[in-house]
């Protein structure tokens, strides 16, 4: 594992948590892990990670990372990790693979352009770019993360936000499972954040309404999110949003990052966050004769 980490650690230069990443996809059941070992003695060189995911008649496999130590790149070993890792998830029912985050445990949601070796590897290799996907970042210090007056107005209308305990484990999944999120893999990584970090619910006549966590893979992101969408017109997720970064700030952090953004003007107009990094999707159909 520790050597595992250092190669992270060497490449993949835009990440501060680089030697966490490869225990966050360990996290997943089932997942596969290819190394490259030097057969001269100098260590492992390279590293392809992939899990299997599922989609409505469909089993996608998906490559979670892939690294090669800088001195190793030029020599092949990342295409041959690479199809090695696709011919596994083949065997295990795969015709698609995706360059892409595979929730609920995922490390970031696609190929970040500038790791230019990935990208440049993954156009040999066959894959097609599909859309992209965004993050955004929050400074911590610049924004005012009180929400006392919104939660008294909530409070006035029946509406009761809090820290969700480790109790409300089961309910909340039971909420989410039969909600408009029930198809996401937002249930799991709300449980993921209940576990490890927070999340943060809000709750009329005892049915719960809304929720935010964080911290349900990586340390310093924020989400998943959502409110029930009868509900939504009551501010609900700006007080959620604002109580997540609050823990965040206390935690020490300066920065926050939304991951996997989908309403980029909401976090722009209620945080002032910009938009820091973006994903590019890749897909490639597994063709065996």
């Amino acid at each position: 594992m520790a050597a595992i980490q250092r190669v992270c650690e060497q490449v993949l230069d835009l990440e501060p948590d680089a030697g966490e990443l490869p225990g966050i996809l360990m996290r997943r059941d089932g997942y596969l892990t290819l190394v490259a070992e030097s057969m001269g003695g100098a260590g492992i060189q390279g590293v392809c990670f992939g899990s299997l995911g599922r989609v409505p008649s469909q089993t996608l496999g998906y490559i979670d990372l892939l690294a090669v130590k800088r001195e190793a790149q030029g020599h092949g070993i990342g295409k041959r990790l690479l199809t090695a890792t696709e011919d596994l998830l083949h065997q295990q029912g795969a015709n698609v693979v995706q360059l892409s985050g595979n929730p609920p445990v995922y490390v970031w949601p696609g190929v970040d352009p500038r790791y230019t070796v990935m990208t440049c590897l993954a156009e040999r290799a066959g894959y097609e770019k599909l859309r992209d996907s965004i993050d955004m970042a929050v400074d911590l210090n610049a924004i005012d993360l009180d929400t006392t007056q919104a939660e008294q107005r909530l409070a006035a209308a029946g509406i009761e936000v809090r820290q969700a305990s480790a109790d409300e484990k089961r309910p909340i999944d039971d909420w989410l499972r039969t909600g408009p999120w029930r198809d996401s893999g937002w249930p799991d990584e709300v449980a993921q954040s209940l576990d490890r970090s927070g999340c943060h619910v809000a709750v009329r006549d005892e049915r719960y309404i809304g929720f935010a966590c964080y911290g349900a893979n990586r340390h310093g992101w924020f989400g998943p999110m959502g409110t029930d969408p009868e509900e939504r017109r009551h501010g609900i997720g700006t007080v959620l949003l604002k109580r997540c970064l609050a823990d965040m700030q206390s935690a020490g952090l300066e920065t926050a990052r939304i991951g996997w953004v989908g309403p980029v003007g909401f976090y722009a107009r209620v945080l002032k966050a910009r938009v820091e990094r973006v994903y590019w999707f890749y897909r490639k159909a597994l063709l065996y004769t």
